[in-house]
């Protein structure tokens, strides 16, 4: 296999269509499709499907596609890094964020990268934390803010930041309970509005851990919402209350759109840090963008803009 191949391939993808790919690629039509036709033999199996409408991936394509997508990032990675200086910090950096921790920390660190490193271009992807495992381990991505669960063989996690897990609920809902702290008895009571538990790491599957090694039962369901901000809707909505981190819905708290109340177990916490392939080269460009997520987050903890957090022990603000 070529490495244009891999190239084409996520173009046609990306693109949906041989015709938009290969004018997006300045590449005859016949001579792309002859490259895939090449390419489904070698692999002896077929990747696209090829319609009137376009083209779409069978099974194999979409496995392929993601090898693919990160073959070429560390392809033209490596060509990049062998035509600057040896102290110089210039690249591109793809910085994997989950969803419940990108509303707190993705301005504050666009706006430093720009101001402390205006040669670095930043691609900040906000992504469910299941996709974001295969996406750092597929070399898509070079980093990711994530919880200590990764497998250690082929990823190192640096400890940023620990952050409380609280009861949340509407203030309007006739079952909401009084300001103050609760037991997780009473958090448990009802059928909580939750994330689908489609797969593990999420702010879901770290709570009923917590709550398993606490000696409860995983929470009642009910209803499953995979956005966040439509998630804090329907809770805001009375459709039921729900267990996230604070800083995900300090707005709507401090309007009084949602009432915030402090478990009391010291398991309801999650440790975010940074998560880095074993099996990817380091530039200074990472090395930089890595420091400045740890800068950055350390003082939205320390200046108490992200709510509910707290510094690891022994962690330097």
């Amino acid at each position: 296999m070529e490495l244009r191949q891999f190239k084409y391939f996520v173009a046609i993808v990306d693109c949906g269509s041989l015709s938009r790919a290969a004018q997006q690629l300045y590449v005859a039509q016949s001579a792309l499709s002859k490259q895939m036709t090449e390419l489904e033999g070698e692999l002896g199996t077929q990747l696209l499907l090829r319609g009137r409408n376009g083209v779409a991936m069978t099974e194999a394509g979409k496995v392929f596609y993601e090898y693919a997508q990160g073959i070429t990032k560390q392809v033209l990675d490596a060509k990049a890094a062998v035509h600057v200086a040896a102290d110089s910090v210039v690249g591109t950096v793809v910085a994997a964020v989950p969803q419940s921790v990108s509303p707190m920390i993705a301005l504050p660190l666009m706006r430093a990268a720009a101001r402390r490193y205006p040669e670095v271009v930043l691609h900040l992807n906000e992504e469910l934390t299941g996709n974001m495992v295969d996406q750092l381990l597929r070399g898509r991505v070079d980093m990711a803010i994530f919880s200590p669960t990764m497998p250690s063989e082929d990823s190192t996690f640096t400890p940023l930041v620990e952050e409380e897990f609280v009861f949340l609920e509407s203030p309007q809902d006739p079952l909401a309970l009084p300001p103050g702290e609760v037991s997780l008895a009473q958090a448990l009571a009802r059928p909580l509005v939750w994330p689908a538990n489609a797969h593990g790491h999420c702010t879901r599957w770290l709570v009923d851990t917590a709550l398993g090694s606490a000696g409860y039962p995983a929470a009642r369901v009910a209803a499953e919402i995979n956005s966040v901000y439509t998630l804090k809707a329907a809770v805001e909505a009375g459709l039921g209350p729900t267990i996230m981190p604070l800083g995900l819905a300090q707005r709507e708290v401090s309007e009084g759109r949602l009432r915030a109340h402090r478990i009391a177990s010291p398991a309801m916490y999650r440790t975010l840090g940074l998560c880095l392939s074993v099996h990817l080269p380091t530039t200074n460009a990472k090395r930089a963008i890595f420091r400045l997520i740890g800068e950055v987050i350390r003082g939205l903890c320390t200046s108490g803009q992200w709510q509910g957090t707290r510094l690891p022990a022994g962690t330097k603000a």
